[in-house]
């Protein structure tokens, strides 16, 4: 199983909405490549948090670590230009099929920067309701605490850690030397998140993380 961290929004609404956020679209690309996965992100206690919830489970994403904030709303994009539960990025790391070109760190919550955000301690508790996981992913979250949290368990369980950090950020130090740590670039239109879904994928379905390491590098070399 692999868990991902991280920022989840709403694009569209209705049956046809669709997720938004580097660890939701990572997440989707993780599933569409064959792995269970459970999201640990925090979304708004409203309507547009149960069509969220309703979008992970149609892309087959599990949110039962997901937590639910009634004093912020959840994050939504108005006009989509496209289904994120649709995402299909195969297991041999095809790029013909991204993420709709957005950039999904940077968008606000219907015009406002308030949203629903994650700390290392609700991180530490979502974690709880999770065993078994393989690989864990840190996907844009920028406190330093939610990654020291998920090397932490990912250190008890034996699991592979990846941390995509957000453009013009840092690693944490003391990051296990077996940690994929990626930085996003601005504007990379959801591409990173699906091509490190595969890879996820890739290691929690038995491949040597070198091995799905160098898929991954000839997959994003210019």
């Amino acid at each position: 199983m692999i868990v991902v961290i991280g920022s989840a929004g709403l694009r569209g609404t209705g049956p046809d909405a669709g997720v938004n956020g580097m660890a939701a679209l990572l997440a989707v690309a993780a599933s569409a490549a064959g792995s269970r996965v459970e999201l640990i992100a925090k979304i708004g206690d409203d309507a547009a948090g149960d069509e969220l919830s309703l979008a992970l489970t149609r892309a087959r994403v599990g949110h039962v670590a997901t937590l639910r904030d009634a004093a912020h709303a959840t994050r939504r994009l108005a006009s989509p230009g496209g289904n994120d539960a649709d995402l299909d990025l195969d297991a041999d790391l095809d790029t013909s099929r991204q993420a709709p070109a957005i950039d999904p760190g940077t968008i606000p919550l219907d015009g406002h920067a308030d949203e629903p955000t994650l700390d290392g301690d609700d991180v530490d508790l979502a974690l709880r309701y999770l065993t078994d996981y393989r690989v864990i992913v840190v996907a844009g979250a920028r406190g330093v605490d939610i990654v020291r949290v998920a090397a932490a368990a990912a250190d008890w369980a034996s699991a592979h850690l990846v941390v995509a950090l957000p453009a013009g950020t840092t690693a944490a130090a003391g990051l296990p030397d077996a940690a994929l740590v990626v930085t996003a670039e601005d504007g990379d239109g959801g591409a990173l998140a699906g091509l490190l879904g595969v890879y996820a994928a890739r290691v929690d379905q038995g491949a040597p993380p070198a091995d799905a390491f160098t898929a991954f590098r000839q997959t994003v070399a210019p």
